[in-house]
Parts: structure tokens; C-alpha cells; sequence
């Protein structure tokens, strides 16, 4: 018989292997009674013996991990790429990376997961919603999530199955901006270095807003905040192809080259060289259905637009197409 308990406090202090991690989370999906039982032996831990200070950063940061990665439209378990990170301190180093945090005035308990440049990750919020990041994309959310809201900060772009709550109002926010729902598919798009930030519902219902307007969203539609302009608008964008990055494939109508570079260098990690400016804001189509490589994504571009590109090491050199 599975001692669940057991596999809770292994997943507290993330010594949990991936077979009792899908075991745990299957149990805790079977009634929500056992979520309600996880956090009770989560709070009975923190105050164990177990839970000392001693306890290495590794562990510790591995509390909260759905460490899974998405590789080919196949989810891979790994240790290297997809944590939680709880800020108990100002500064915390984790895979290479030093972040400084100012810790909130009632020093509540921040967790932020980020999915690095060329990755993407998949994690379980503690209410059951599951959460695709895309590449060099930050989610997190304070220790009142689940309380009596549920809202998560994104930077970078998610695709969100948000687990049902009437009673609980599901929020992410970007900046400005937030996607309310209750429980409903939809991603949002929210880079700092574009100029819209962008939502599509897959299913159900979300309102897009900011403190000055709204807009109503429902399955199948789209719509864009203009960051500079302040304003919403409503969209083309398929929904379906909206989320196609998180079955490593995607679909882009009326993009340019800059536009597209942009998303490139995200999806493969590389830097896009221009040496020839030409065809930089002509409008074209692009669909890639079967998780190419960058080389092959770059010579589907070649057969659009009249450009050569080239890879040398981590950088994409474009250049002009001579006859």
C-alpha cells in the first residue's frame, strides 16, 4: 500500500523521483480532500526536524518542482532546467543564475519558476492547474495562492489549463494588465521587449483587463493590449495556433522577418544577424507542424522571402539572395 505521507514529505524536500511524483499528483487529482491533506502534512513538515536549516540548497529548492521538459512535444523529467524557487532569503543562486528579490513587507513566501532561453517547461500550480512556459518565460505567485484568489505574475508567454474554482478567481498578471478566469484553456503572450501583450481562449471564458477598460474574451477568440497606445483590440490569431508551441510546433499569418526573429531566437537559443535590411517588414505566412530544426525552419524561410541565411555557432546571419 502507498504511504502517501511518505511521498509528501519526499516532494517537500525534493528527494521525489518522477514515478512518486506522478503518484502523488495522481492521488491529490482523485479528491480535494487530499490537497487539503497535502498542505496539513506540508505544514507539519516545515515544522519538523526533517526541515531543517541544514537541509542543502539543492533539496530546498526542488520543493515545489514539476521538473519536467518539454522536448519534442515529449515531456522528459530533469533536474538541470524547470524549479521552483522559494525566496527565503534576498538572493538566491540557482542554475548559474543569481536572482535578488525584495522580499514583500509581510514577508510572505515568493516561488518563481523560469523556463530558460531554447526551453520550455511544464508544472502543477497547488490548486491542480497545469501551466506550459515557453522559452525564457518567468511565472510566480506568493504563498496566499489558493487561499481565497489565485494569482500568478508572468513575464514571457504561458499556456494555462486552469483548474475549475468558482469560488476562487484565477488571475495572471502582466504588468498593466490581467487575464481573470475561474477555469478555462488560453494562453497569454506578454514579453517586456514587444509591444502587445496577447490572450486566446482554447476554452471557456477570460476577461482581459487593466484598471481603465476591459474585454470579454470567449473560446475561440483573441485580442491584444497595445502597451503604447493603451488599448485593447480584438484579433485574428487562431487560439489553436496561439498554444501550437507547446506541441513544439507553430503557425504565424501576416508576421515579418523582425517579428519572426524575434520568436526564433527564443524557440533555438541564437542570435539573428541582419546584413541586409531589405525584406525586414514584409508580411508573410509561416507553418511548421513537425518540430523542425533550425536549419529547416531556416530553409522553409529561404522558399517565403528572397533572403540566405546562415548558422555559425549560436548566431543567424541573413543575407540578401542573389539570382
Amino acid at each position: 500500500m502507498i504511504n502517501y505521507n511518505d511521498l509528501a514529505k519526499k516532494y517537500f524536500s525534493g528527494r521525489i523521483n518522477a514515478d512518486e511524483e506522478n503518484e502523488l499528483y495522481a492521488w491529490v487529482r482523485e479528491d480535494e480532500s487530499h490537497l487539503d491533506q497535502l498542505h496539513a502534512w506540508e505544514d507539519e513538515w516545515k515544522g519538523s526536524e526533517e526541515n531543517s536549516q541544514d537541509v542543502s540548497w539543492e533539496r530546498m529548492l526542488g520543493r515545489i518542482a514539476a521538473r519536467e521538459v518539454l522536448e519534442g512535444g515529449d515531456f522528459r523529467t530533469t533536474k538541470k532546467t524547470v524549479r521552483w524557487w522559494p525566496y527565503a532569503a534576498a538572493a538566491v543562486m540557482a542554475l548559474g543564475i543569481l536572482l535578488r528579490v525584495a522580499l514583500p513587507h509581510d514577508n510572505r513566501q515568493i516561488y518563481a519558476m523560469e523556463a530558460p532561453v531554447g526551453e520550455k517547461c511544464r508544472v502543477f500550480l497547488p490548486d491542480s492547474t497545469v501551466v506550459w512556459l515557453n522559452s525564457d518565460s518567468k511565472l510566480s505567485f506568493d504563498e496566499s495562492f489558493n487561499h481565497k484568489v489565485r494569482n500568478v505574475k508572468l513575464v514571457g508567454e504561458g499556456y494555462f489549463e486552469v483548474a475549475h474554482n468558482e469560488n476562487k478567481p484565477f488571475s495572471v498578471i502582466c504588468g498593466d494588465v490581467s487575464v481573470l478566469v475561474r477555469g478555462t484553456k488560453f494562453n497569454v503572450s506578454a514579453y517586456p521587449e514587444e509591444r502587445f501583450v496577447s490572450a486566446s481562449v482554447v476554452e471557456g471564458h477570460v476577461s482581459f483587463i487593466n484598471e481603465d477598460a476591459h474585454l470579454e474574451l470567449y473560446k475561440g477568440q483573441s485580442a491584444q493590449y497595445d502597451l503604447l497606445a493603451g488599448v485593447f483590440s480584438r484579433s485574428l490569431e487562431d487560439p489553436e495556433d496561439a498554444a501550437a508551441w507547446t506541441q513544439s510546433r507553430f503557425r504565424y499569418d501576416d508576421i515579418t522577418l523582425r517579428e519572426l526573429s524575434v520568436k526564433l531566437s527564443r524557440t533555438y537559443a541564437v542570435r539573428f544577424h541582419f546584413n541586409t535590411t531589405e525584406h525586414l517588414d514584409q508580411r508573410f505566412n509561416i507553418s511548421l507542424r513537425n518540430n523542425e530544426t533550425l536549419p529547416e525552419v531556416l530553409q522553409a524561410l529561404e522558399f517565403i522571402i528572397p533572403v540566405k541565411a546562415r548558422i555559425e555557432g549560436d548566431n543567424v546571419y541573413i543575407d540578401k539572395k542573389h539570382n
